[in-house]
């Protein structure tokens, strides 16, 4: 009886061991994968704290073709942070990144439709009070993003200006 006893007791153990070191990998897993993911949000959001230049792109009458190759690479930065914010999402389950990549989808659809538009001054000038609201609160969450001090409500507020551009 004493040798099955031991004998179930190293088992649960082992299993105990097995256990430990399989869930410890794939924390270690995730959180490699949450760094990546951070990383190139923060590249992504370093390029979009510059959409206050569509300010002075317009004061010194920038050309249709100026506007919509700058829209597009803000297109682009907004797609790559909407794919990393909503892996960001999956990884952690936090809402705040959820909102994060609908802001950005949002953002990546208008710069999107106003790079492929026949007037994307018109457009980008239509919606410039909006799209300088956007960049100062990109502007604040960049420079929070780093520090890991980026709130639920720091990325509500910015999914609803996103939600406020006209198209």
């Amino acid at each position: 009886m004493k040798h099955i006893a031991s004998l179930i007791i190293a088992l649960l153990l082992v299993a105990s061991a097995v256990l430990g070191y399989s869930y410890h990998r794939k924390s270690a897993e995730a959180e490699d994968a949450k760094s990546g993911f951070l990383s190139v949000s923060n590249t992504a959001l370093f390029c979009l704290t510059d959409m206050g230049a569509l300010e002075t792109m317009f004061k010194n009458n920038a050309s249709e073709e100026l506007v919509r190759e700058r829209v597009g690479r803000y297109a682009f930065c907004s797609l790559v942070l909407s794919k990393a914010s909503a892996s960001l999402y999956k990884v952690t389950g936090k809402k705040m990144y959820w909102n994060f990549h609908v802001a950005s989808a949002n953002l990546a659809d208008f710069f999107s439709h106003v790079r492929n538009s026949e007037e994307p001054r018109k457009l980008v000038a239509e919606n410039l009070d909006v799209l300088l609201q956007i960049d100062r609160e990109i502007s604040g969450i960049y420079q929070e993003w780093g520090k890991g001090n980026v709130t639920e409500d720091m990325t509500s507020k910015l999914l609803s200006l996103t939600e406020g551009l006209s198209w």
